[in-house]
Formats: C-alpha cells, structure tokens, sequence
C-alpha cells in the first residue's frame, strides 16, 4: 500500500513538473533583427499613429509550443519612449498579436486594454502585463505569430520620438 501511495505521489509531482509556466523571452529575436529599438520623425497636427517597429509588425517562430492548451498567456512589456520635446498631446499603446499573415492592425488581434501616453514627456517607461485572448493563445499554438505595437491619439508638433522594447515576453501558465 506504502508502494502505490508513494508511486501515485511521484507520478503527481512529475506530472505538476512538466506543467511549470513557460516564458516565451521575444526580446533576443527582435534584439538580433533590430526590431527591439527605433526612431521615427512625427509632423503632426491632428491624429497620430506610430506602428512599432513598423507596419509589418514583427514575425516569430521557433519558440517553444506549449504540449498542452496553456489556460492563461500574458503578455509582459517595458517599453521606452523618448522624444524631443516637441511633441504634445495624448494618444494609447496598444499591442497587437496574430497569426502570421493576417491584419496585424485588427483590432480583433489587440491584446487587454489600451494604456494611457502622455506625449508632452520626453522620456516615459510603459511597462505591465495584458493577458491573451482564447484566439490569441490558439495563434501562440501554432508556432509562428505576428507581433507589434501601435501608438495612435491626437497631436500636435514635430518630435523625433525613439522606442526601445526593454522587455517583451509571454508567460505561459497552465493553472
């Protein structure tokens, strides 16, 4: 009886092993492909909108896929902005996630809420986590996903306004 109880026992505890999160780190590829950082000159009178790193988003693939259905995913960032002093006005990051090959942009393919820029600062560090959407932890499953980030609002101004992704990763939880 000892025997089966302790059998049982290791069985579990192998078992909750191999279901330990998982971190996706997307930060070495977009630091090899130069995608993590950028610059881009803002005339604006009007709407604004900045695609990071640019209107392609950024493709991934040869990640580590989940063995099983993970029941949550998060997306963790830091992201630095940094302009010129020229710029004012307010506008929300949004990040997106999709299947390679389709509208990055949708705003099907948005991950959580839209957070808060201020563009009168020169220098801000937006940093959190937004969970997955069930369709976006099937397009995680697949293997290959299309990334990206958008900063659109009202503005005013010229700015040279620089980016730099500090952190970029998806949490994989199976609990």
């Amino acid at each position: 009886m000892k025997r089966i109880l302790l059998f049982l026992g290791l069985s579990l505890t192998l078992a909750a092993c191999s279901l330990a999160p998982i971190t996706i780190d997307l930060m070495p590829t977009l630091q090899q492909n130069g995608a993590d950082a950028g610059t881009q000159t803002v005339t604006a009178a009007g709407d604004l909108d900045l695609m990071l790193p640019d209107r392609s988003g950024y493709g991934v693939s040869g990640y580590e896929v989940p063995s099983l259905r993970p029941n949550q995913v998060r997306l963790e960032y830091s992201l630095v902005l940094e302009q010129d002093g020229g710029l004012s006005g307010s506008a929300e990051l949004r990040f997106y996630l999709a299947p390679a090959g389709a509208d990055l942009w949708n705003a099907a393919e948005q991950v959580g809420d839209p957070i808060a820029v201020d563009l009168s600062q020169t220098s801000t560090t937006l940093s959190g986590s937004l969970e997955l959407s069930p369709e976006q932890i099937d397009t995680l499953m697949s293997g290959t996903l299309t990334v990206g980030a958008r900063i659109a609002g009202t503005a005013s101004g010229t700015a040279t306004v620089s980016y730099r992704f500090e952190r970029l990763v998806l949490k994989v939880a199976f609990f």
